[in-house]
């Protein structure tokens, strides 16, 4: 069976993490404060080890493994690795970035794993996917849903810039691994970073090149490759519009959460009476 927009396994993979988000939160949901993070941390470290260590735990790398892929490669593999030391020392702003940027990238990850289509649904590097990523939006949401964290409007302007923060980190990432030689060099730095492309921080991916036209009425063509240089600024080519759109999701799911504590409590009271 194929994975693809609209088909039976798409959709079973979406009801497969809303239910188990439901179990989880049912299961913690009377638990003291103390209980719930503790659940959730747990589920952190689960999602970390499996990460680092997925090269011995899934049979598809016995063959090879690139131990880049256990780094901070990419923005969603940050976000895996950060999640249990911002869940036991983050401050409010680093929890609320985090359970925005989780939540995001999860529903991003299974709402368009466009990089499984037209392929089997059931193979170990598909159940990879969406294990790592089901977790990382699971411990993401939880603790909105408990008020383990408690979502503030008032950082909703540090959202974008943290996220560039991420992005900033994920090259560093990759330039370190690619002055140990971990991961081959095409070239000069620049020729490897731009082969590799992580997280689009050096240009539009291939096949998004649309994306340009877009930006073009928004971001300076200075950043996007007029310049004596003749490259995309990296990270900044796609910051103005980026940051807009991170505005706009925060702005949305706070307003969601909000009406999911108001519809809570009112089906709470209903019990009652």
């Amino acid at each position: 069976m194929l994975l693809n927009y609209g088909s039976v396994m798409y959709y079973v993979y979406i009801a497969a993490l809303l239910f188990v988000c439901f179990v989880f939160y049912k299961l913690i949901k009377k638990g003291g404060k103390g209980v719930q993070k503790f659940f959730i941390f747990l589920l952190a470290l689960v999602n970390l080890v499996q990460h680092v260590f997925k090269g011995f735990i899934y049979p598809q790398y016995q063959e090879g493994y690139d131990l880049s892929l256990s780094t901070a490669y990419n923005f969603c593999a940050l976000l895996i690795i950060v999640a249990p030391f911002i869940i036991l020392f983050g401050n409010q702003l680093l929890k609320n970035f985090f359970s925005y940027a989780g939540i995001v990238c999860g529903v991003l990850t299974f709402g368009f794993p466009y990089w499984f289509l037209n392929q089997s649904a059931f193979t170990w590097e598909v159940y990879r996917y969406y294990i790592c990523h089901g977790l990382l939006f699971i411990i993401a949401i939880l603790p909105v849903l408990t008020k383990v964290t408690k979502l503030d409007l008032k950082y909703f302007w540090a959202m974008g810039l943290l996220f560039f923060v991420g992005l900033g980190l994920v090259l560093l990432n990759d330039i370190v691994l690619i002055r140990m030689e971990i991961i081959p060099s095409k070239g000069s730095l620049l020729e490897t970073l731009n082969a590799l492309n992580p997280a689009w921080t050096m240009h539009p991916p291939t096949n998004f090149e649309w994306l340009v036209d877009i930006f073009k009425s928004i971001t300076p063509s200075f950043l996007l490759g007029n310049n004596p240089w003749g490259i995309y600024i990296p990270i900044l080519w796609y910051a103005i519009p980026l940051y807009m759109l991170t505005v706009m999701a925060v702005l949305v799911m706070f307003v969601l959460s909000q009406l999911f504590y108001v519809f809570r409590d009112y089906l709470e009271d209903s019990r009652v009476y």
